[in-house]
């Protein structure tokens, strides 16, 4: 059950067009080395950086005539049964809900309803083991999920984090196997911050030539493919 979230107060970077306001659930199924939000995937008990869900919906009642929309990140939101009660709790305060989701849960995205959902492709098939151990038909979860909101109508994208050993130039072609050509597709720079483990914080992100061989690649398969910020 969701008691508690994280919150960034406004943002104008996370939902496209959107003036919006982030809302961070606890927990992730996946383990990804890179993860900016180490402390949201391996929460400390009690942390001061968390809210009441009622804090936060009262956030939400003083902010609504300023904010447009709220996003759904974590962690990983679908890993909660309740997050369909958070999102109608947003929508009745009239804000647009974006959904930021792994795709392991291809069953909560109609639960959810979300007017615009980011899914990430994070690797090839073969790889998604080494981030999801717990989760053997990640690869396959991820399918579904593109699969239904390719049919649902619902507006979406799907990102790809350049993470060395991951999404390389020489794997590319593969990890856009899960992309179709009217996709749109986001490739992000890897960014060696906080991560979950410590060690990706040395590992050097692509050089630009690497970058533009992996958007290449993808636009292949996925013509709208851009590069973010580029």
């Amino acid at each position: 059950m969701i008691t508690r979230l994280g919150l960034q107060r406004s943002s104008l970077a996370d939902y496209p067009g959107a003036l919006a306001c982030v809302l961070f659930t606890v927990g992730c199924d996946f383990r990804c080395p890179w993860c900016h939000n180490p402390e949201l995937v391996e929460p400390e008990p009690g942390d001061p950086g968390l809210l009441p869900v009622g804090e936060v919906l009262g956030f939400l009642d003083k902010r609504k005539r300023v904010l447009s929309g709220a996003v759904l990140s974590g962690g990983e939101p679908c890993l909660h049964p309740d997050l369909p009660r958070l999102a109608d709790a947003v929508r009745k305060r009239g804000l647009k809900v974006k959904l930021d989701t792994n795709g392991s849960f291809p069953d909560a995205l109609a639960e959810v309803r979300a007017d615009y959902v980011a899914i990430d492709v994070k690797a090839r098939a073969a790889d998604y083991p080494k981030l999801a151990p717990l989760v053997p038909d990640a690869a396959e979860r991820v399918a579904r999920s593109l699969g239904w909101l390719r049919s649902s109508g619902t507006p979406f994208e799907v990102r790809v984090t350049a993470a060395p050993g991951f999404v390389d130039p020489d794997t590319a072609a593969i990890v856009a196997e899960f992309l179709e050509a009217d996709d749109e597709v986001v490739l992000q720079q890897f960014r060696p911050l906080r991560t979950l483990e410590s060690a990706w914080q040395t590992v050097e992100p692509h050089g630009d030539a690497a970058l533009a061989e992996i958007l290449a690649a993808l636009k292949h398969r996925s013509p709208k493919a851009r590069l973010r910020g580029g």
